[in-house]
């Protein structure tokens, strides 16, 4: 129709980061800097969150020649927006170079290889770190940097070392500076995650874990360990479900990365996928390992495929036959084919530990009469550490007098911790104390007694350190009644000696069935070596007691003393 005005669309045109960002790289390579500059700032404006953004800013800005200014956005990238972004270093090492500051350029080279030792610009930064110490008379940060690099991997093989041994403790004083030092040290927080499970600190653990994953989402050694943490809590939720889905699903380039995998999956249950992944290592891995071998053999036992299970066991004996492992499970299979006992063999390539202690039991009920290999099993010290903290009285006492044969660090430590937990009954921290006196640990020990924190002074007199065993306390109860009727100065000598005693015989306690008697022997002991003896046949008769059984029982005190 005449005079209608014709029907226009206007399409409105609002460019992006990404716009800013070609534009930015056409003009660079028409070498344009001052329009490159423009659009890679216009880009930035966009996307201020965005690193890549901020780079290639500097990047031009360092291409100006303003390399104070590049220095400004490199930093600000690092502190505020992505502090992983190595490269950022590599880039401000160049900037200082160019402005002269020889000895800032070496140390962000440095720093840049420190964090991203095989990142893609370590070639330049190494082929710069020699120019710059040849040329410019530098080399005082790198060799700092080594040297502390070598420190850095002692500690990080001795922390290994104290976890692998059950010195959880000491193991966490080193993985804990280590992430001082480096925050994001995720092997560190791996070991560190580890040391709280065992040392029973369930949600420090699965913090721990849960920072690891914040930086690397897809690390194998803390998914495996969260889904362990989480089974042990009994918190199977949806997310345990979904990292078993996860689990079950992965196949790591690693040997080792494999193995941890396919142990996790064992230990959870999963036989038939560890089964699958410790398969799968022994065929592409080329290893003759009897561990290996041993674990193929455990996942197809408990998948309960006896027969395969035998076949490599077998192959175990014939790669190890001293250690005796193989032989042991051999028997214990035809045993199992002949009984309706549900299978389970552990995944751990080391004998059952009461047959490791065998020995050692025969002579002592607790069977911890002597450091063995035992003392090294991270899974007994934890066993240790649960029994001490959460078992029942008896387990506890068995737990103290492991202790006592171990007198290391961590047990120190250990005990430290125990007595001053509220939870414990005053007669098991006097126990603790006993322990702790006989590990020669001296001076004031904080304590939790009767309801209040209180400090103890070791070593002690004090009669309550043999509180938690009755018939002992009784025993020294009885002779210092008798002592107080005649000869009362002697009261004290008789519980130095009855505390001597027990100390030097604290793993191998004898079965007291009668107290009558050691106490007429302690009696007729103190006596003696106060030079006021009287003959046995009096001194068991106050007790009611037989001559023979007073002096057998004077002989095993006299002996210690």
């Amino acid at each position: 129709m005449e005079g209608r005005e014709k029907e226009t669309k206007v399409v409105p045109f609002q460019p992006d980061a990404a716009f800013f960002f070609e534009r930015g790289v056409r003009y660079l390579n028409r070498h344009d800097l001052s329009r490159a500059l423009k659009s890679f700032q216009r880009a930035v404006d966009c996307e201020p969150a965005n690193a890549v953004n901020h780079c290639n800013l500097a990047g031009v800005l360092s291409e100006l020649g303003d390399f104070e200014k590049s220095n400004e956005v490199l930093q600000s990238v690092l502190t505020e927006i992505a502090p992983d972004m190595s490269e950022c270093y590599f880039y401000m090492a160049n900037n200082y170079a160019n402005l002269g500051e020889y000895e800032l350029a070496e140390a962000h080279a440095v720093k840049y290889l420190e964090v991203d030792p095989t990142g893609e610009f370590a070639p330049d930064a190494d082929e710069m770190l020699d120019v710059l110490i040849h040329e410019f008379g530098g080399g005082d940060i790198l060799r700092e940097s080594r040297r502390r690099q070598v420190e850095d991997s002692k500690e990080r093989d001795e922390a290994r070392g104290l976890l692998e041994e059950g010195k959880f403790h000491e193991a966490s004083a080193l993985l804990e500076q280590e992430i001082e030092r480096q925050p994001d040290a995720v092997a560190a927080r791996n070991n560190l995650a580890l040391a709280k499970y065992y040392l029973g600190q369930m949600d420090d653990a699965v913090t721990l874990t849960r920072q690891v994953l914040d930086i690397e989402p897809m690390n194998i050694h803390a998914l495996c360990n969260l889904a362990v943490f989480i089974r042990h809590t009994g918190r199977e939720n949806d997310e345990y479900k979904h990292l078993m889905q996860v689990l079950k699903k992965l196949m790591p380039l690693q040997f080792d990365q494999g193995y941890k995998l396919a142990m996790t999956l064992g230990i959870l249950g999963e036989h038939r996928s560890a089964y699958r992944v410790f398969l799968q290592l022994v065929q592409f891995g080329d290893r003759h390992d009897p561990a290996l071998y041993f674990a193929l053999a455990a996942a197809a036992a408990n998948m309960t495929r006896l027969k395969l299970a035998k076949q490599w066991l077998l192959e175990v004996q014939a790669l190890d036959a001293e250690s005796g492992v193989a032989d042991f499970y051999l028997k214990e299979l035809d045993r199992l084919s002949n009984s309706s006992d549900r299978v389970f063999i552990s995944y751990t390539y080391q004998l059952p530990f009461h047959m490791r202690n065998h020995s050692s039991q025969s002579q002592n009920s607790a069977g911890f009469t002597k450091v063995g290999s035992w003392a090294r099993d991270p899974s007994v010290r934890s066993s240790l550490y649960f029994a001490l903290f959460h078992g029942p009285r008896q387990t506890k006492r068995e737990a103290l007098q492991a202790f006592a044969v171990l007198k290391d660090t961590e047990s120190i430590h250990i005990l430290k911790e125990f007595v001053k937990d509220p939870t414990q009954h005053d007669d098991m921290v006097w126990n603790a104390l006993f322990v702790l006196q006989l590990m020669n640990v001296t001076g004031p020990i904080d304590a939790r007694l009767g309801g209040k924190e209180v400090s103890v002074e070791l070593p002690s007199r004090d009669k309550r350190l043999l509180s938690w065993h009755s018939t002992l306390e009784a025993i020294l109860q009885d002779v210092e009644a008798e002592l107080v009727k005649t000869e009362p100065d002697l009261c004290d000598r008789a519980s130095d000696v009855w505390l001597q005693y027990i100390s030097s015989s604290y793993t191998m306690l004898p079965k007291i069935v009668k107290r009558g008697v050691w106490a007429a022997a302690l009696e007729y002991v103190v006596r003696r070596m106060a030079g006021r003896t009287e003959p046995q046949a009096v001194v068991a008769g106050r007790y009611n007691v037989s001559v023979k059984a007073l002096a057998k029982a004077a002989h095993a005190i006299s002996v210690t003393l």
